[in-house]
């Protein structure tokens, strides 16, 4: 074979190697392509529950499809939209206990307590209650 056989084939590796990857990870607005936009406000949550929660949760807002936990839209809303005014509230109590408590359960793998510090905890728990229910 040709030297030119091998730099042909190499620059093709490459290009795969950087387009994929690229293609894969470039998707924005929804739950199967990408986390959805959200107010600057709770950009830090967002990223936070991707990093720390997306495996085991799913929820539309951070375009995570856990496959061990519970999916947050459907366990943290009741009527298939986010929640407002006081529910607000009341949802971040809830998800912020999760967070600092952990979740016992039968099952193995429960939720660990203590996973974010407290100031992470509560940017979380705003991003959740505020966006859960929007998928």
């Amino acid at each position: 074979m040709s030297k030119r056989t091998f730099i042909v084939f190499g620059l093709l590796i490459v290009v795969l190697a950087v387009a994929i990857p690229w293609l894969v990870f470039d998707g924005k607005g929804d739950a199967k392509n990408g986390a959805q936009e959200v107010p600057s406000s709770l950009d830090q949550g967002q990223e936070l529950f991707k990093i720390n929660c997306g495996n085991c949760h799913t929820l539309y807002a951070a375009g995570t499809d856990g496959n061990y936990g519970p999916d947050l839209d459907e366990l943290l809303s009741t009527t298939g939209e986010p929640a407002t005014g006081e529910a607000v509230k009341g949802l971040e109590g809830r998800v912020s206990s999760a967070i600092e408590n952990g979740v016992d359960g039968d099952a193995p793998g429960r939720m660990p307590g203590g996973i974010l510090n407290e100031e992470q905890a509560k940017e979380v728990a705003e991003f959740v209650a505020r966006t859960a229910g929007e998928g």
